[in-house]
């Protein structure tokens, strides 16, 4: 197999899965530099790893043999997997995401040909409609204003490339008229939300005029959509607009900046998600890079199982007072019928996220959101102040605790709740309201579950269980681990070796209880199918502890003298093989010698026996 091209690809072959098409088409450089930096070093990339923190790269990319392997924290595997781990995704998900972004036609079971086609040329209009908007904004005449408006702003030319930002003309059919749009049919430009039907004549219009772009993106960086904020002049009384909802765009499913906020939300495992599009790209400018936005929209359970992928904690960043009632109630229903932490911080009155970081820097606002109450502490207080003006007010607080209870009452008929979460979330409440658990278990009329008989009971008279001890394993002697280990390894670089080192070393040599599978593995699949190479062996062996041994050995013999540590390592386990054979030849010896003086002192007992018995015979006669 050659090296994975960085070319598109597009097709199907007879008898080709779907992931080895993924593979042969995926550009492993590429993808993982979404995330990391990565540096050149010889044919491979070193980089500081994604998934765990450090400050010296042990993360390495090997392109030409398909797979990827940090010395830290020994996470490893293909592009696919790359993806698996990096977007929290199953499987299927993540083939099918590299396929879309490879043009790659999956067999049947995948995606359909036809759905496929529109999908890309959706995404392929959407690209072009970005690059159309921020070829406007750097018109030194048509994009002059929006400029001075966003230095006004405070964003910087590093900022508004990163984000893509863009501009909009005033005028009804400015991107339908461009040159860059001309190739794609306007019902197709329609279908991506970027025109609109005409209500009094025929044809189709610009759905964004005299507005600031700002590009929608996946987590792959792929832009689906758009937002636009409108320009000064712009008499339009949305303040935003946001593309329609179309095959690429579901507005509840969708995190403004987390495709360049990713890493960081990984890291801290923590995201902020705050109100618009300014204040996540303020935001990340100032390096508070794990904020998101939702669209304007209220936190969703769609956007929680998005967000969930990635952070174990979300925290909604309110500006001053504007933590509305229903903002907090419906995160106290996320908080309690979700499986991740959801906490809520609010901003000094008046103060922005980006004047906040402006004024207190990064590590502040790093603290806030370290410190920020969960859901149920923050509606409690927020109660509390609006109900209990006074502590000392017996009748006041009595309020804000039925006003509590009620508010929790309705978050929990919100939807299912794990009982392990809700009795964590008791106990927390007992401690606020100062009632036990007890009676607030009563209070909400938490049913137990119904006692289950077993299947099956023992029976009184039966026999007890025998456990009988398994003899103590092999230890194996370092040194051998060590020879066997960079044999495989070895052979995972130059699997051509092996038509001579088989001639003198077995599966069964390999003593090593978690080398075994691999070798067995490795010697069928070279009598079977002839010789693999690393990238084929990391495709063939799919997801799993074989796979994960195979790119660990072949990390650590990355860089030897192959060649020379192969030759060393099987002259090794020779050494072995004779000194064992001769341990076991002088055994044998040793057993047999003593046989043999066992039949000799028979034979003379035998003989006393007869002589003795001869004996009494004479007597007796």
């Amino acid at each position: 197999m050659s090296a994975l091209p960085s070319s598109n690809f597009s097709g199907n072959a007879s008898g080709v899965d779907g992931k080895t098409l993924v593979l042969q088409a995926a550009d492993l450089v590429a993808i993982i530099s979404q995330t990391v930096k990565l540096t050149k070093r010889g044919t491979s990339y070193v980089g500081l790893c994604p998934f765990h923190s450090e400050k010296s790269p042990s993360f390495h990319v090997h392109p030409d043999r398909g797979y990827f392997y940090c010395f830290g924290c020994k996470e490893n595997g293909n592009a696919i997997d790359f993806v698996m781990k990096r977007d929290r995704l199953p499987f299927i998900d993540a083939m099918r995401s590299l396929a879309d972004q490879y043009h790659v036609e999956l067999p049947k079971g995948g995606s359909s040909k036809e759905g496929a086609g529109l999908r890309q040329s959706l995404l392929d209009a959407c690209s072009a409609a970005a690059t159309f908007f921020e070829q406007n904004l750097q018109n030194p005449k048509l994009g002059g204003p929006a400029r001075e408006y966003l230095a006004k702003r405070g964003f910087n030319d590093e900022t508004i490339k990163q984000f893509r930002i863009g501009l909009a003309p005033d005028g009804w059919d400015n991107l339908a008229a461009s040159p860059l749009m001309k190739k794609f049919r306007p019902e197709l430009l329609n279908q991506a939300g970027l025109l609109k039907p005409g209500e009094k004549r025929p044809g189709f219009y610009d759905t964004f005029r005299h507005r600031l772009m700002f590009p929608i993106r996946d987590e792959a960086g792929r832009v689906i959509a758009f937002g636009g904020r409108v320009m000064p002049g712009n008499t339009s009384p949305a303040k935003y607009l946001n593309s329609p909802e179309t095959p690429l765009f579901s507005k509840s499913k969708v995190a403004y900046g987390l495709d360049l906020g990713r890493q960081k939300i990984v890291e801290t495992k923590t995201v902020a998600v705050v109100e618009g599009y300014t204040d996540v790209v303020m935001a990340h400018q100032y390096g508070a890079s794990n904020v998101i936005s939702v669209l304007g929209t209220a936190l969703t359970e769609s956007h929680v199982n998005l967000l969930r992928r990635f952070a174990g904690r979300i925290v909604l960043l309110f500006d001053g007072d504007a933590a509305g009632d229903m903002a907090v109630q419906r995160a106290l229903e996320l908080f309690l019928t979700q499986p991740i932490e959801i906490g809520i911080a609010t901003l000094p009155d008046g103060v922005d996220p980006d004047e906040y970081l402006l004024q207190n820097g990064v590590e502040a606002f790093d603290k806030m959101l370290a410190t920020a109450e969960d859901a149920l502490s923050f509606q409690w207080k927020q109660l509390f102040r609006e109900l209990s003006a006074n502590e000392d007010d017996l009748t006041a607080r009595s309020k804000a605790v039925e006003a509590y209870l009620e508010r929790l009452s309705a978050a929990r008929g919100s939807g299912p709740v794990d009982p392990l979460r809700w009795g964590a979330i008791l106990a927390r409440v007992a401690k606020v309201t100062d009632i036990s658990a007890e009676d607030l278990n009563r209070r909400f009329r938490v049913a137990k579950p119904a006692f289950q008989r077993p299947a099956q009971f023992p029976q009184q008279n039966s026999a007890p269980e025998v456990k009988i001890s398994s003899p103590p394993r092999q230890v194996i002697p370092a040194n051998r681990q060590t020879a066997e280990r960079w044999i495989l390894g070895g052979l995972l670089h130059r699997p051509a070796a092996w038509q001579e080192i088989q001639q003198t070393i077995a599966v069964s040599d390999f003593m090593t209880d978690s080398l075994r599978p691999l070798a067995e593995w490795y010697w069928d699949h070279q009598r079977n199918e002839g010789e693999p190479d690393l990238a084929e062996v990391i495709r063939l062996l799919d997801s799993g502890p074989l796979k994960t041994l195979a790119i660990e050995l072949a990390s650590e013999a990355d860089g030897m003298n192959n060649q020379q540590t192969l030759a060393e390592s099987v002259s090794f386990l020779r050494s072995e093989k004779e000194r064992q054979a001769q341990t076991k030849h002088l055994g044998v010896l040793r057993r047999s010698k003593i046989e043999r003086l066992s039949d000799d002192v028979e034979v003379d007992l035998l003989r006393k026996f007869q002589e003795a018995a001869g004996s009494r015979s004479a007597d007796k006669s």
